[in-house]
């Protein structure tokens, strides 16, 4: 029997996001996760939450499932450390951009593998996570990951062939709405507000616009429309938008995202 539930290597920003979620909602007790990293800072908060933690390379026989939660680029070195896995291993892949097909083929071909896309938003508890099985995965092989990132927001199940597509929505998401409130704020500055004011207002704006779309599971742009009043100030902000072609700008860069992902994967 393994020692450990769940392996983790790498305890970055979204591998420790997943864990304080997960140890917090009571999804597996600490004694059962071994996490690696070679941080020594890193190791010391899972060590305090009663996590086994290591700096050298997780031994897999030990453990029932393994989560990558890695930079793509790091993953040849950890492959190699790791060896050939048996068909019974599930591997959790946090790594964007990489096939469950490549992951699979450098873990000797046989292993079992299961994709999820969080985004950042996971470490404040507010993320959306998409989850696929991919190659070599069985039905029941994604029940621990959706209970892993069900603790830090939201989970929805996807084909992995539409990976690129939600790396590119969702993953990469919270940049757009960042860069959005870049201009906004700069907007309000450049209009008379001091920048904490506009902070406050373009960060709980966005906060309430969210929360509006969420609670009401409505069409977006019913939504819009319910706070336009015809020839009033939001209908003339909407035309210039409009006119500088808004919602294009938006389609081409979600799609140069898609491309790029695909691309990366070779």
């Amino acid at each position: 029997m393994a020692m450990y539930t769940l392996g983790v290597i790498g305890a970055g920003n979204m591998g420790s996001a997943v864990l304080h979620g997960a140890l917090a909602a009571g999804v597996l007790p600490p004694d059962r996760i071994l996490v690696a990293d070679i941080n020594e800072n890193a190791r010391a908060i899972f060590d305090a939450l009663g996590c086994a933690t290591t700096s050298s390379p997780i031994d897999p026989t030990q453990c029932e499932q393994l989560m990558l939660a890695i930079k793509p680029q790091v993953f040849p070195a950890v492959a190699t450390t790791l060896g050939a896995l048996p068909a019974s291993q599930v591997v959790i892949s946090v790594m964007a951009g990489l096939s469950s097909t490549n992951i699979r083929a450098k873990l000797g071909d046989h292993a079992r593998i299961v994709r999820v896309m969080p985004n950042t938003p996971a470490q404040v508890g507010e993320g959306i996570t998409a989850i696929a099985l991919g190659a070599g995965a069985e039905a029941g092989d994604a029940v621990l990951a959706e209970s892993l990132f069900s603790a830090v927001g939201k989970t929805v199940r996807v084909d992995e062939a539409h990976m690129y597509a939600v790396t590119a929505v969702s993953g990469s998401g919270p940049a757009y709405v960042f860069r959005l409130a870049e201009a906004m704020e700069k907007a309000a500055q450049e209009i008379g507000l001091e920048p904490d004011v506009a902070r406050q207002l373009v960060a709980q704006t966005i906060r309430g616009a969210g929360a509006l779309l969420i609670r009401e599971n409505a069409d977006p742009a019913a939504l819009r429309e319910a706070v336009t009043s015809p020839g009033g100030t939001t209908a003339a902000a909407l035309d210039v938008m409009n006119a500088c072609g808004f919602e294009d700008v938006i389609v081409d860069a979600i799609t140069a995202a898609r491309d790029r992902g695909v691309t990366l994967d070779g």
